[in-house]
Formats: C-alpha cells, sequence, structure tokens
C-alpha cells in the first residue's frame, strides 16, 4: 500500500474566542497564548475583547494569522527559564501596532518586519490588531544570519525591498495554503527561510540568495498575470515596476524559457480557459486572439496548437466536458497551535 501522508492537507488549528462564552473564550486564549506570553487583555469580555488564530504547522516551522482586541504582553526571565522555549517570531501587522511599553524602541506598524526572540525577556502593548507570524527555531535560522542574538524586538520598516519581499511571499503562501500537500507546504521552508535572513541583514547572501530569487522570480509573475491583458506589458515595465536590472529578469526566467515565452504561455493559457467557457462564446476566435495580444489569428492558432495540441476551434468544440474536484479538509484541536509552538520553540 502506497504512503499517502505527503498528499494530505497540512495540518490546520483554528481557534476563535467569538465562538464561545465570553468568560470561558477569554480563560481558553489565556491558557492557549501561555506556552509564549503572558498576556492581559485591555477590555473585558463584556466590552468585547476577543482573539482568533488560523495556523499551520509545515514540517519545523508555523505560519499563523492573529487577529485581536487590544492586549498587554510579557515574557519574563524567569518565565524563559522556566519553558526552555529558544526561537524566533517574525511578524507582520496587517493592521494595528505594537510597542516596548517602556517607549524606547520604534513601533512595528503596518507591514514592518517585527522579530521576536523567544530567549529574551518582552514586555509590549498592542492596539486592537491582525498579524501574521512565522515560528521558526533558532537552530534553523540563526545560521542564516549576520547576528541572531541582535534580533530581539527590531522593526524593519515596510518599505525595504526585502522586507516587502518577504512579506508578499508570506502572504502569497498564507493564501494558497488550503491547497497545498503537506509536501509541498514543507518545500517551501528552505527558499522562505533564506527570504527571511536576506531581509533581517538587509542584503542577499549566497546561502540565502535562491529564496530572494524564488521570492522576486513570484512577485513578477503575480505581477505579469494582474496585467497579462495590457499591451504594454513587457520585459521593460517589468524592470521599471520592481527595480531590476534587465539581466536579472531574464536571469529569473531562463528556467521556463525566457520572459517572452512565459509571458505567451500565460496569455494562451488564459485564451484556452475563455474558449473553453460558455460566458465567452459570443467573441470569435480572432476577437480572443487579439484580446490576448495576437494581432494575427493564424500565428496565434499556430502557437495554441502548439501549446495544447488541439486548435482553438477543437477546444471551443470540446467545451462541454468540465472536471470536478473535491477537496476535503480534516479539523483539528482549536488550540493544537499552542502545543505546536511548544514544540517548535524547543
Amino acid at each position: 500500500m502506497s504512503d499517502l501522508s505527503n498528499e494530505a492537507g497540512l495540518r490546520r488549528s483554528r481557534f476563535d474566542t467569538r465562538r464561545m462564552p465570553h468568560a470561558a473564550g477569554y480563560e481558553a486564549w489565556n491558557e492557549a497564548i501561555n506556552v509564549l506570553f503572558d498576556a492581559r487583555s485591555r477590555r473585558t469580555a463584556d466590552e468585547g475583547f476577543f482573539a482568533s488564530v488560523d495556523a499551520t504547522l509545515m514540517g519545523e516551522v508555523a505560519l499563523g494569522r492573529l487577529e485581536a482586541t487590544a492586549q498587554d504582553f510579557d515574557r519574563s526571565r524567569y518565565k524563559i527559564a522556566r519553558d526552555g522555549m529558544d526561537g524566533y517570531v517574525l511578524q507582520f501587522y496587517l493592521k494595528g501596532q505594537s510597542a516596548a511599553r517602556d517607549n524606547r524602541l520604534p513601533v512595528a506598524g503596518v507591514g514592518d518586519l517585527y522579530i521576536v526572540d523567544m530567549a529574551q525577556p518582552l514586555a509590549t502593548t498592542t492596539s486592537d490588531h491582525q498579524q501574521i507570524s512565522l515560528v521558526v527555531p533558532r537552530r534553523l535560522l540563526a545560521p542564516r544570519v549576520g547576528n541572531p542574538d541582535d534580533l530581539h524586538m527590531r522593526v524593519i520598516p515596510s518599505a525595504s525591498p526585502l522586507v516587502s519581499l518577504f512579506r508578499d511571499s508570506l502572504m502569497s503562501f498564507d493564501r494558497n495554503i488550503d491547497r497545498m500537500t503537506r509536501l509541498q507546504g514543507e518545500a517551501v521552508i528552505e527558499p522562505l527561510l533564506g527570504l527571511a535572513a536576506a531581509a533581517l541583514d538587509g542584503h542577499v547572501r549566497e546561502d540565502n540568495a535562491g529564496g530572494v530569487n524564488l521570492a522576486q522570480f513570484s512577485a513578477i509573475r503575480r505581477y505579469v498575470d494582474a496585467h497579462l491583458m495590457e499591451r504594454g506589458l513587457s520585459i521593460d515595465t517589468v524592470v521599471s515596476a520592481f527595480a531590476l536590472s534587465r539581466r536579472t529578469v531574464y536571469r529569473l526566467f531562463e528556467a521556463v524559457g525566457g520572459f517572452s515565452s512565459y509571458v505567451n504561455r500565460r496569455r494562451l493559457q488564459r485564451a484556452f480557459h475563455i474558449l473553453r467557457s460558455g460566458e465567452w462564446r459570443h467573441l470569435s476566435i480572432s476577437e480572443i486572439a487579439e484580446g490576448h495580444g495576437f494581432s494575427n489569428p493564424e500565428h496565434f492558432s499556430r502557437a495554441f496548437r502548439r501549446e495544447f495540441s488541439l486548435s482553438p476551434r477543437e477546444v471551443r468544440h470540446l467545451s462541454g466536458s468540465a472536471e470536478a474536484l473535491s477537496v476535503l479538509s480534516s479539523g483539528r484541536p482549536e488550540t493544537e497551535w499552542s502545543n505546536w509552538i511548544s514544540m517548535l520553540g524547543r
């Protein structure tokens, strides 16, 4: 019998106090987050306190999206000595902010990269907030950065290109979690950590270049998809949008046959889906070709057949068939994410 474990979805854990009675939700949150912080809400349950976590475990790191009302968080030296946690929490605030309560350190605002070292004390306060966090054991991240013991409570501004690249990659990963297998999720860890290290160091080194290249390639592909139907899309517009050299863009797209080939292939794929859709039957094949950047219908048909081994007319004729995909997901205990943090931090 084959082992299908790698085809299973990533392990998920969802927690939301709004699904619980007020007092029980407040108590459950404090007990769960206590694995890392002592938390004090700045609202009572009756005043609208809530906290929710949507967490995913992939290999030896965990990704969590958290939303909560204003709170104070503490991690004392006594707590550090007692729990022995040793790792990092890399955070991006999507709404709200966090700041040290002594006001001696910069405020972490929307889009900034905020780093918590589990082995060092902390006393912060947050507004109502949403954030996305990556929990990483020290042994996985520290060897990749120049000064691993000087990261605690650093705030790296959102405007930093490498921070922006890391944030976009993390958000893209989060958006695709539901469709990823366990094997696919674990394959992302290495380039993601390389990109995190580049963002923390502020520059690209040989040992994290792979993650940076992958993130740049992914970001450019998203840009291409967003502007795919624009006639002006070209390598020059990409160079301008990403402040990269033409040589860098050429190098990033070498593995997929070059930038122009990639754009043409994406346009052909888009045309394929339109030809299969009954919604666009009022358009002629020539109109679809022109709308996808092919001014010559014969050139479009030849390129289309090379890509799909079918002519546009044949695809339209066969458009009555369709596939149905069934996606199954299995639930996990609501506070399993708390156990993951405890496990990863040791």
